[in-house]
């Protein structure tokens, strides 16, 4: 890695003698680099950045089939997501081998730069996501702490939505098998914007309802030449039943029934966003500013099985808040002989956490569930969890010749935990600090630069942590033991951030041609140390820092299109991931699919529009021995479009083959042969219909 580092520095420095050439080569390619990202928290080209970078556009997103935002995601290189509930709207990621199995995120998914990941244990609803014909869709992958701290380790999501240049109205509808229908409608202009989503359904497999809704807006307070000043804000609900995993030895051909364990198990949320955000033309920079905040308040029953044939349901309220505020200082130029820029800020947040847990039901099937009533026994056990935080960046980009790019940055987080006992309900939990410095240094050479063709290598060396979860700290939910003191909770306040050494290499090449064909491909290897992962214990049944992996990837993909004729894209990720401590050292680590594909192509013919994809997943083992692999499997779906003036009809099919599959699975916590598995639907079809006004 060292030496590929070398060689691209020597070619760096080796083209400088021709710096006045390419500012001409620059000034005649500006056209062939139209993608612009705020992935680095300034605006910059895709085809610049020093570390991997994926675009959705609003183009894209309209023509692919897809369920919501995770399934459009599966249509870039690195990210994957495997299902809870068989129809996608359960999904859970696994980016560069990272994977939190539904109890931890390692993704950080922001709506116009705030993130909306769960306090507790940084989980997404994906279901807060509304889209419109300007929103666009941007992943950074692989370790970004130095910009944006904890958890950003496996990638960070932007979801934006851009203002107009005029008004735009926009009212779509769809229904389809499964009773899924859903209703979006958007009013947006350069001042103002307004999007409401609803969906709900029936759900592939018995006790699988769903409904949801949001509400998102903005205004713009001042639009001036040199400053801004918006308000905006959101309001999300959502009601889920959850059907839980099948034993294998209960499956059925559809796999559409769902295990008495989790006949009471669901959901009830409501979240509630507002954020001011103020933009200054200064004559040493652009001064931003944001200060937003939240409510969120949850209902949950979950189920965990503790063997094949015994589980342990309770009910789970939360009540959680927090604030944050941020200040940066971007386009600042140090007083050197070569062009550079500065981007300096800070962030601050705090945030508390009210948890209450009752029981429901514990024991087997028949002598604790087929009876029992789902009513909740008394407050077993109640606290409140806080974190603060403070954390100060810089990132300094300079560009000794027009070709090359140089990136240097670094953070700087102080965390701290504490929790509140109720007596009688709780008890005293020490108080936790976490502190991280996180530095990211990077370059980016330009090494083709014509009419046609724009192609640029990079590499980068990083540094990233994850913080333990507040649910990974204080988790009051207790698990019954067979022995004294009969209960257990596997939360422990002595954890530590999970740490994680990053080194990555890849190019960006853009082609155009005479005739209207563009093409941009892409490429990422990476190589990723991670150690202190937090993992369970059985010596001291509970949460402890004894894990240790190295990561592994390639990260590729292409894109083709013609205007008015359609596109075509291809992607392909390999994730190996091996244990690096204990008895199963060197093997794959579970649930994480070695290989993963997707494909598909458009075509535009005057009104009409049809997609093909495909979607897939091979090598996935079940267990850390290796003894158990997931069935491969792939899927495709379709999309035909026809549109008059305003109206567009649309139909959808996913799964258009049909295709019998498990999402993902896991083995029996007790030790059998049984495994829990996540079946998904087969064929499901969609029309709607879509009006601009």
């Amino acid at each position: 890695m060292k030496l590929r580092l070398s060689i691209y520095a020597f070619l760096a420095l080796f083209f400088v003698s021709q710096a006045q050439a390419q500012v001409a080569d620059t000034l005649i390619t500006r056209t062939l680099d139209p993608i612009v990202v705020t992935a680095k928290r300034t605006a910059s080209t895709l085809s610049s950045s020093t570390a991997g970078v994926s675009v959705l556009s609003a183009r894209e997103l309209s023509a692919l089939p897809n369920r919501n935002a995770a399934s459009l995601l599966g249509f870039l290189p690195g990210i994957t997501f495997l299902d809870f509930d068989g129809l996608g709207y359960a999904p859970q990621s696994v980016t560069r081998g990272f994977y939190g199995g539904g109890e931890a995120e390692y993704v950080i998914v922001m709506l116009n730069g705030k993130p909306i990941n769960n306090m507790e244990n940084g989980l997404v609803n994906w279901e807060a996501i509304t889209s419109s014909p300007t929103t666009t869709i941007e992943v950074l992958r692989g370790g970004s702490s130095s910009l944006y701290g904890d958890a950003a380790i496996g990638a960070v999501l932007n979801v934006r939505t851009e203002a107009p240049l005029e008004t735009t109205k926009r009212f779509k509808a769809s229904t389809g098998n499964y009773g899924v229908r859903a209703a979006q409608a958007s009013i947006l202009s350069p001042r103002y914007s307004l999007l409401g989503d609803y969906s709900e359904s029936e759900g592939f497999r018995d006790h699988s309802k769903r409904i949801a809704g949001t509400l998102q807006g903005s205004y713009m307070l001042v639009q001036e030449a040199i400053r801004s000043l918006e308000v905006s804000g959101s309001a999300n609900f959502r009601e889920f039943d959850s059907p839980g995993p099948l034993r294998s030895i209960d499956q059925t051909k559809e796999g559409a029934e769902s295990l008495a364990f989790f006949q009471f198990d669901g959901t009830s949320e409501q979240t509630y966003r507002a954020s001011l955000d103020g933009k200054w033309a200064l004559d040493l920079g652009q001064l931003s500013a944001a200060l937003s905040g939240h409510l969120r308040n949850q209902d949950l029953i979950r189920t965990l099985p503790l063997s094949a044939d015994f589980a342990d349901t309770q009910q789970r309220k939360v009540d959680a808040k927090g604030v944050k505020a941020s200040v940066q200082l971007a386009d600042l130029s140090l007083p050197f002989s070569m062009d550079n820029h500065l981007t300096v800020g800070v962030d601050a947040f705090y945030g508390s956490l009210d948890t209450r847990y009752a029981p429901i039901a514990t024991g087997g099937l028949g002598d604790a569930y087929l009876g029992a009533s789902g009513d909740a026994g008394d407050i077993s056990s109640d606290g409140t969890a806080s974190r603060s935080g403070f954390a100060g960046y810089a990132q300094l980009e300079i560009n000794p010749t027009p070709r090359l790019n140089l990136s240097l940055g670094a953070r700087a987080d102080w965390l701290e935990d504490s929790f509140d006992e109720v007596a009688g309900l709780s008890e005293a939990v020490p108080s936790a600090s976490h502190s991280a410095v996180s530095p990211k240094a990077g370059l980016n050479y330009r090494y083709a630069s014509s009419s046609q063709h724009v192609g640029n290598v990079y590499a980068n060396a990083s540094r990233s942590f994850k913080a333990p979860t507040l649910d990974q700290l204080y988790d009051l939910r207790a698990f019954p033991v067979p022995f004294p003191p009969y209960s257990i909770r596997i939360a422990s306040a002595t954890l530590t951030p999970q740490e994680g050494t990053s080194y990555e290499v890849g190019f960006y090449h853009r082609v155009m041609t005479a005739s209207g064909w563009s093409a941009l491909v892409s490429t990422s290897v990476y190589s990723i140390d991670m150690t202190n992962e937090i993992d369970f214990s059985f010596e001291s049944f509970s949460n402890v820092n004894i894990g240790k992996s190295n990561h592994k990837g390639i990260e590729t993909g292409i894109k083709l299109a013609k205007e008015g004729l359609g596109s075509a894209f291809l992607n392909y990720t390999l994730q190996d991931v091996t244990l690096e401590r204990g008895e199963n050292k060197g093997n794959a680590v579970k649930a994480i699919p070695k290989h993963s594909f997707s494909g598909g192509v458009v075509a535009e013919l005057g009104p009409v529009s049809a997609s093909v994809v495909l979607k897939g997943l091979r090598k996935m083992y079940i267990d850390d021995a290796n003894a158990q692999a997931l069935p491969d499997y792939a899927t495709v779906d379709a999309r035909l479009a026809y549109t008059r003036n305003a109206y567009t009809l649309s139909l959808d099919v996913f799964n258009a083959l049909d295709k019998k599959y498990n999402s993902t699975a896991y083995p029996d916590p007790g030790g059998s042969e049984v495994l829990f598995i996540f079946p998904a639907a087969l064929r499901t079809v969609a029309v709607g219909i879509e009006v601009l006004f």
